[in-house]
């Protein structure tokens, strides 16, 4: 069952049920059938797929989805909207819409025997959480397609050297495979965002791209590399650990770093190298 709506019928569904789309949960309808098609084919649906589908809306996607995977889980976060795509997929077997947040989903009480797909228009103003939360849970999914802002996407794709680059490019770069497919223009939306936005593709990888001996470790300070971002990294260093320069230093020479290097020019093995130096330091010393 196609559940897509053109303009037209979009605003005749919103208006039979009063409702105004809500600017501040990000909410811009598809209405453009080509990109829809386009982003689904990214998807690479299989008959056996199951998809968990992120903030479905009116069901732009949720139709066709329905059509080819074998069951879809569509979170909807929006009370009305959420009841709208349940009466317009009611005796539907293989879908159930859950009146729910993404957020709120209890991965690990997920039974399906296979990795699922993830699929969806990320609301702008929580696009990012939503990225992080996909990531803690990687091992329940083996693909994600989901429409970003595009400066999000640019900043999870940036490589060392480009000014983007910082926390969220390193961790997305070591633990996963990320393109930009496609660049979608606010036209296609109703009503129209004020921020662009592209579709992502997200694969995580089996192992991650360096080896990591403390994954905790390495996670919990990794963040705080990437703050001050105009001054060096032996500055950055010591004021965010509050070490003394001098053993700042030592540890960059050991590892044979610049230490007048900004952090957005470190390498990716650098930046894990660093973190697992200064978590065997912070043990010893005892710093929080």
């Amino acid at each position: 069952m196609d559940t897509f709506l053109t303009l037209n019928q979009l605003q005749q569904t919103l208006k039979q049920h009063n409702i105004l789309p809500r600017k501040e949960l990000g909410q811009n309808f598809l209405i453009d059938r080509n990109i829809r098609d386009k982003i689904l084919s990214f998807a690479e649906i299989a008959k056996d797929d199951i998809f968990v589908e992120i903030g479905p809306g009116l069901g732009a996607l949720t139709g066709s989805l329905v059509e080819r995977a074998s069951f879809v889980y569509a979170y909807e976060k929006d009370k009305k909207l959420a009841s709208i795509l349940k009466a317009r997929l009611s005796g539907i077997q293989n879908v159930r819409i859950e009146e729910k947040d993404f957020l709120e989903l209890e991965w690990n009480t997920l039974k399906f025997k296979n990795k699922i797909k993830i699929i969806g228009n990320l609301p702008y103003y929580i696009a990012t959480p939503i990225l992080f939360e996909l990531l803690k849970f990687r091992q329940f999914w083996k693909m994600a397609v989901v429409m970003i802002p595009e400066d999000v996407a640019k900043r999870i794709v940036a490589k060392t050297g480009d000014k983007n680059f910082g926390f969220i490019s390193a961790v997305f770069a070591l633990l996963t495979s990320c393109s930009i497919c496609y660049r979608i223009p606010c036209c296609v939306f109703y009503p129209e965002p004020e921020i662009k936005s592209v579709v992502m593709k997200i694969i995580p990888k089996a192992k991650t791209k360096i080896e990591i001996k403390d994954p905790k470790a390495v996670w919990s300070i990794l963040p705080r590399l990437f703050v001050q971002r105009r001054k060096t990294i032996l500055n950055v260093l010591s004021k965010s650990f509050r070490m003394d320069k001098k053993i700042i230093l030592s540890i960059l020479e050991s590892l044979q770093i610049n230490p007048v290097l900004r952090s957005h020019q470190l390498k990716l093995e650098e930046v894990v190298k660093i973190a697992e130096q200064i978590a065997k330091m912070k043990e010893i010393q005892n710093i929080n």
